[in-house]
This record gives structure tokens, sequence and C-alpha cells, in this order.
């Protein structure tokens, strides 16, 4: 077979190790446009994880990247004149000019042909039994196949340029600096003992007040050494290629095409906040490799669909993180007013895949400190003190025992069966259950009223609180009213996907409050639509302003995602300063836990009670 790699990247090198060691008998030629040594950018970080699977795919490329590599277990933060240590996290960093060396050399020893300084510029040109694209993120080969390949690029507002530094951080380290001109995000880690990556990342409006706009590349360093003069501590910033960007994101709806197949950044990218593009890009290829070889005479193209079937949904999980995660920085300046603690818990728990279990095993004290300080404002004394979700609530008149709120399957008729269902869930320790998603017309009879009351009071009595999740429509105040008499103690309406009732939400709410118990909570349901993210925190904003005091928000999700819900929810509690119930879906305690102790909800709603859930007090 003949592999032709169009791109000398790290996914097309390592590709050509692992084929020619394995299968020497294949002929793999890499076609890259530039010379052996040009290289742009300056560190790649890999985890122990990732350090694993290289261990396992080829012994020999790992032992010389781990004798080059720089290593760290801490993650500093540095905000607001303090700074705060984070420990228990493995990863090492390498320059990425030492990364190509290594797999350049490797490759050639194992008969790899490379052509360098050889642009191709169309698929015509090669011929091979394969074609790989690993040419990154402006691929022109997966532009040349869009329409096989169905590739969709969201590009990221926010802005950001890589630089050097020889600043030796001696941890991964995350600086905040407010200036006149805005907030700036710094990610600073060290590939070398006298080099370091500095990405600096900031809005648009912060980088065109501060003159970036019009910024040479020499006058970006100049500025940034006079922003960050007190944090580099008279070292300098290193340019290399370093213009101003925005992130793009990409996805495609297939990754081959005939036998061509994209790999790495041309197939997907994903933030560099979370340091996984090169990882990405290299797993991509011990899975390629392992299924080209995995059946003698398998034809090409089953071979690329069982690739993309392998690597797909791992991909997808790790683009959602990196979705989160860049999210988190996008928003930043929403999270100062967080106490050190809570800032770095926030930060640590950003991309949804670190647990309060996870934070609790690297960093106890982080997850101590962050404990007890929730439990503090919950006023709440025990020591040690009670999880994150096992906290009270207390909003207005209204007090919830515990932040898990419990959906059981049931009917929408107030019978026996809805009884035992909201019951059930109440006395196995929610700290509150929440109806189906009701008609408006549900309680609109007195025998409908009576029965719901029983429901109420037997809820009560096994010590958890009930909501009302309803239809607003034009009944809402009736509804409010009936509510009250029924016992419920949250009335949440919903309008559900219906255009005409979503943007009449606001004025049924505000009909709704007038009549509804005082001090009790009224909400509001919230559905993501991440095409229309700022659409929708308008549209929740009038919901607060119209007398909200909870909104209660759920996303379709893509099935990738844990808690997919929970960037919508930290923006809208934290920018709207409004209780926030999210949708857990099927997460586990932990991955609860964490959205409660790093500020993303006050709530978290599920179908059924999570083993070990204990209710507080």
């Amino acid at each position: 077979m003949k592999i032709a790699c169009i791109g000398g990247g790290p996914a097309g090198l390592y590709l050509g190790i692992l084929v020619k060691r394995v299968a020497p008998e294949h002929d793999v030629v890499i076609y890259e446009r530039n010379r052996p040594n040009d290289t742009f950018g300056f560190g790649v970080v890999f985890s122990d994880a990732t350090l694993g699977h290289l261990a396992a795919a080829d012994p020999e490329t790992h032992a010389e990247i781990t004798a080059n590599f720089a290593r760290w277990d801490d993650i500093e933060i540095h905000a607001a004149g303090e700074v705060l240590r984070s420990t228990g996290h493995g990863f090492c960093g390498l320059e990425r000019k030492k990364l190509l060396e290594i797999l350049q050399r490797r490759a050639l020893a194992l008969g790899v042909r490379i052509e360098f300084e050889h642009e191709i510029k169309s698929l015509s040109e090669v011929t091979a039994d394969l074609i790989v694209a690993c040419d990154g993120v402006a691929s022109w080969v997966r532009d040349a196949l869009a329409a096989e390949l169905a590739p969709r690029v969201d590009v990221r507002p926010n802005k950001f340029v890589w630089l050097g530094t020889t600043v030796p951080y001696q941890a991964f380290t995350f600086l905040f600096k407010d200036t006149p001109h805005g907030l700036y995000r710094v990610h600073a880690y060290r590939f070398h003992e006298q080099g370091s990556t500095f990405i600096v990342e900031c809005r648009e409006d912060t980088w065109r007040a501060a003159g970036f706009a019009d910024a040479s590349e020499d006058t970006t360093v100049k500025l940034l050494e006079d922003i960050f003069h007190e944090e580099l501590g008279g070292h300098r910033l290193i340019k290399n290629r370093s213009i101003w960007r925005n992130f793009p994101t990409v996805r495609c709806g297939k990754w081959h095409a005939g036998n061509v197949v994209l790999m790495g950044d041309a197939a997907h990218t994903a933030h560099f906040s979370i340091g996984s593009g090169t990882k990405l890009a290299m797993e991509d290829s011990i899975a390629l490799r392992d299924e080209l070889l995995a059946e003698p005479g398998r034809p090409i193209e089953a071979a690329l669909a069982a690739y993309e079937a392998r690597r797909r949904p791992e991909v997808l999980a790790l683009q959602a993180a990196a979705q989160a995660s860049l999210e988190w920085f996008e928003g930043t300046e929403r999270y100062l007013h967080m106490t050190p603690v809570e800032l770095t818990y926030s930060l640590m728990t950003r991309s949804l895949r670190v647990s309060h279990a996870s934070v609790a095993k690297r960093d106890p004290h982080l997850a101590r400190g962050v404990e007890l300080l929730l439990a503090a404002k919950a006023g709440v004394t025990s020591d040690p003190p009670p999880s994150p979700t096992a906290l009270p609530l207390v909003v207005g008149g209204v007090r919830i025992p515990s932040r898990i709120v419990v959906a059981p399957p049931c009917g929408m008729a107030p019978d026996d069966d809805a009884l035992v269902a909201l019951g059930g869930a109440a006395a196995a320790g929610a700290g509150l259950v929440v109806t189906p998603a009701l008609p408006a017309s549900a309680l609109a009879s007195d025998d409908a009223i009576v029965a719901w009351r029983r429901i109420v009071e037997f809820v009560h009595a096994k010590g958890a609180q009930i909501a009302l999740r309803i239809g607003s429509g034009a009944m809402a105040a009736t509804t409010a009213e009936h509510a009250t008499f029924a016992g419920f103690d949250v009335l949440v309406l919903d309008a559900g996907n219906d255009p005409q009732e979503l943007e009449a939400l606001p004025a049924n709410l505000a009909a709704a409050r007038a009549k509804w118990r005082a001090g009790s909570w009224l909400g509001a349901a919230v559905r993501d639509k991440p095409a229309a993210r700022a659409a929708v925190v308008g549209h929740a904003a009038q919901l607060v302003r119209a007398g909200a005091n909870v909104l209660w928000v759920s996303s379709p999700g893509d099935g990738s995602a844990r808690l997919a819900a929970a960037p919508l929810a930290d923006r809208l509690r934290n920018e709207l300063s409004v209780a926030v119930c999210v949708d857990g879906a099927d997460a586990v305690l932990p991955d609860l836990d964490a959205a409660i102790a790093g500020g993303r909800a006050d709530l978290v709603v599920v179908d059924r009670l999570p083993a070990h859930t204990r209710r507080g007090s």
C-alpha cells in the first residue's frame, strides 16, 4: 500500500512512524511545503494519559519525548493581586520544534520518505492508495472536498496571540490582568528550562482599545511587554509569526471521502485552553494505523469508516469539553467577583470533565476549601461540611433542603401514580421534586387543585419541597392563583418551543408574579440554542426583569458533553445574578457536585436520585 500524507506536522509524521514500525513493506511519503526546521508556535502539552497512549503505540518515540520534556504537577492562578496554586495535575511541555525533530528523525530511520519544500496544491498531483490530509486548520483538502465532508467552522469572538517568553514557569500558569482597556487572560507553560509558551487572550473591544488592531508583530510584543512588565519580571516576550487571531472550531460531517481521509486540525480542532491539538492529531494517527493494518486485504474505505467510527466519539467528547472551556475564557469577566478559592475551582472544573471527586483526589485542600466556603454561605457549620449537593438553598421565602431536584417519570394526572412517583423521590432524599411539564389547563378545576394539594402535602411530609412546571399561555395569572391554593412551593412557567409562547413568556411571567405567593420562587424554563446563544441570554434577561428568580436551563446537547446545559446555566447565573437549576441529564453525583461547587448552578435536576445522595438539614 502507498500512503501519501499532505502535511508534515505531528499527525503525518507519527502515522508514518506507526505504519513503518509494524509494516515496513508499505510505502509512506510525506509532502511538507516548509523546510525541516521551519515551525510555528512554541510548546505543546501532553497529559499523563496521552503519554501512556504514545508509550503503547511506539515506546522508542515515547522515550525520546519524555527525555526532553518539562514536567509539572501544579497550576497557578494569578488574579487581583493574589496567587493560588492547585496541585495534582500531571502534564508535560515540549518545544514544538524539538517534537518535530524527534518525529522527523524517527520517521526517516524507519524508511518514511519526507519531501520538504514540496507543496501539494491539488489532489490530482498525488498518486497513492491512501491520501491523508493533515494540512492543518486551514486545510485546503477539506475545502476541496467540502461537498462530501460537510465542514463547519465556528470562528470564536475572542482575540489571541501565541508568543514565547524566557520566564521558566514552574507551573501551568494562568494570569488574569485587569487594565483600563479590559481584562487579559494569559495561558503560560514551560517547554524547556529557559523557555515558556505565553498565549495572550482578550475580548475584541479590549484588543481594539489597546491599539492592537493596527499593530505589527514588533508593536504587539512591545505593548504586551509593557502591560505585563511586572509579571515578566525583566524577561522578554518572543515572537514567531505572532499574529492576533480568532480561534476556529472545526467540525466535519465526515472525515473521509473515497481514498482521502482527514486527521488532526484538518478534521477537528479543540481550543488551546485544554491543550489538546497535538494530542488529538497523534491519537488520530494511532487509530488510523490500527484500522489500516487490522485486516489484510481490507478495502481502504472500510478501514477509513472504522477509523472514523472509533475516533469520532472520543473527539466529540473532547470538543465538548473544549467548547465549555473556551466559553469560560470568553466570559472570564463574570467570575472576577469570586473569591480566589471559588475562581480557582471554577477554572479547574471549566471543561466539565473534572468532577468534584476528581478535584478532591488531585487537590484535597482546594476541594475542602470550596466546601467550607459553600457551607458557610448556607449557614452550615458541621465539620466536615456536607457535599455541595447536600447543602440547603434559600431564595426568598423558600428553603430547599438539598440541591438535588428530581423530576420522576410519571403521568400528568394528579393520581396515585403521581403521588407514588413524586412522594417516593421526596422520601428517597430529593430536596425538591418537580411535576412533568403540564398543560396550562392542568389546574383549571377545583377537583384538580384538591388532587394536587394531596400530593403536595404528601411530599412536604417526606421533607421535600415541590415545584409545578406548567405551560405559560394567557392563563398564567390564574395558574399562579391555583398553584398557590394547591400549596406548591415553586412555580415554573414553560413555554416549550412555541415561538409565540416564548415571545409572550416575559409578559405572562409578570402576570403570574402579580398573583403568585409573595416570597415564593417563580421560575421560567430556558432552552439552550448554542447557535443563537446571545438571543437566548437576552431573552433570559427579559425573564429576570419580569420577575423570575430561578431559571430552569436545559440543552439538547449532542450526547458528547457532561451536563450539556451547564455552560449556559453558568453564564446566566453569573451575568444575570439569578438562581439557576440546570438539567443534569444522566450525570453522576460527583459531576453534579462540581456544578454546584463551581458556581454553575444552584440546583441540578435529574430523573432519579443518584446513588449516595444526601439531604441537608
